[in-house]
C-alpha cells in the first residue's frame, strides 16, 4: 500500500513547477533579444539575420532545429528565434516547425528501435527514468503538453518510444509543434515592433 501510494506521489506532476522552470529559459532567451536589438538597433540586426540567412539558409536552421528535437542535448530550439524573427513567417514557420516535428519523430524512433545499443540505451534509460511514468500514467496527452509547453519534447519522444507509445498516436502529436513554432516565433516578431 505504501509503495502504491508513493507510486501516486510520483507520477504527480506539479505543473506549475514545470511551466515556471520551463519559460524561464525562453523569457531570458526574449529579454536578451529585446536588450540586444534595442542596443544594436533593428538596421544593425537586420544586417546579422541576412548575414545568417545568406550563409547558412533555412537549411541550416531546419538543421539545427532537426538535430535539437531529436537528441537529448544541452540546447534549445528556441535559440533560433532571435534570428528568424526578422525573416517572413510564411518561410520560417514551416521549416522550423516540420524539423522539429521531424526531430520528435526521430527521438521516438531513436527511444523505440535503438534503445539496445549501450550509447544511446544510457540516453533512452534517462529520459523513461525522469518522464516514462508521465507517459504511462497520462499517455499521448503527455506527448501532446510537451510539444506545446516547456516540457523538453525530445526527452519525453524518446521516452514515448523506450515506453511503446503507438507509433500511429504519437507521430500525429507530434505536428502540435509547427503551433508552438508558430506561437513563438510570433511572440519573438512582436517584440521587433516595440525594439
Amino acid at each position: 500500500m505504501a509503495s502504491l501510494m508513493r507510486d501516486e506521489k510520483d507520477a504527480h506532476i506539479n505543473w506549475a513547477k514545470v511551466l515556471t522552470i520551463g519559460l524561464i529559459p525562453i523569457i531570458l532567451i526574449f529579454v536578451g533579444f529585446f536588450l540586444v536589438v534595442k542596443n544594436i538597433g533593428t538596421d544593425s540586426y537586420n544586417d546579422i539575420v541576412g548575414f545568417i540567412d545568406d550563409r547558412f539558409g533555412m537549411l541550416g536552421i531546419f538543421l539545427y532545429i532537426f538535430i535539437v528535437d531529436t537528441l537529448i542535448l544541452p540546447l534549445s530550439p528556441d535559440f533560433v528565434f532571435p534570428i528568424v524573427a526578422g525573416m517572413p513567417w510564411y518561410e520560417v514557420i514551416p521549416v522550423i516547425g516540420i524539423a522539429s516535428a521531424m526531430g520528435g519523430w526521430a527521438s521516438y524512433l531513436i527511444g523505440r528501435v535503438l534503445i539496445r545499443v549501450p550509447l544511446i540505451d544510457r540516453w533512452v534509460e534517462k529520459a523513461k527514468d525522469k518522464w516514462g511514468r508521465y507517459i504511462d500514467r497520462y499517455g499521448i496527452v503527455f506527448v501532446i503538453l510537451s510539444t506545446l509547453t516547456p516540457i523538453p519534447f525530445s526527452t519525453v519522444c524518446m521516452a514515448a518510444g523506450a515506453v511503446k507509445l503507438p507509433a500511429r498516436k504519437v507521430f500525429p502529436c507530434c505536428l502540435f509543434r509547427i503551433l508552438r513554432m508558430g506561437l513563438y516565433y510570433f511572440l519573438f516578431r512582436a517584440g521587433l515592433v516595440f525594439v
